[in-house]
């Protein structure tokens, strides 16, 4: 499974409109890769440069996507949500596992 953790430069889950980079970890071979983030200051557009990276999910907390973002990546992506804020705790406890694909709106409402 492919996972894209929206982070600023610390490696700290960040809201996609404040994400410097967008961390993938592929969980079948252990690879990660750092991008920077080309829709950084955009929700909608971080989102979209997410789903170009043709990920099964991205890693989410209350208020890291907004309804825009939300709604125009339903149905392309899946949703981690996890616990912890390091993208490096996010990838050694597996808290990708168990991908959702729809949230409730307190996840997205702003």
């Amino acid at each position: 499974m492919k996972i894209v953790i929206p982070c600023n430069l610390s490696k700290e889950l960040v809201p996609l409109d404040r994400a410097d980079l967008l961390l993938g970890y592929d969980s079948n071979d252990g690879s990660i890769i750092e991008e920077e983030n080309p829709g950084y200051g955009s929700k909608e557009a971080t989102m979209a440069a997410i789903l170009r990276l043709s990920a099964d999910a991205v890693a989410i907390k209350e208020g890291v996507l907004c309804p825009g973002s939300y709604m125009m990546s339903q149905g392309s992506i899946k949703y981690c949500i996890v616990k912890s804020s390091n993208a490096e705790d996010i990838i050694s406890n597996k808290e990708y596992l168990n991908p959702q694909e729809s949230l409730p709106e307190s996840m997205f409402a702003e």
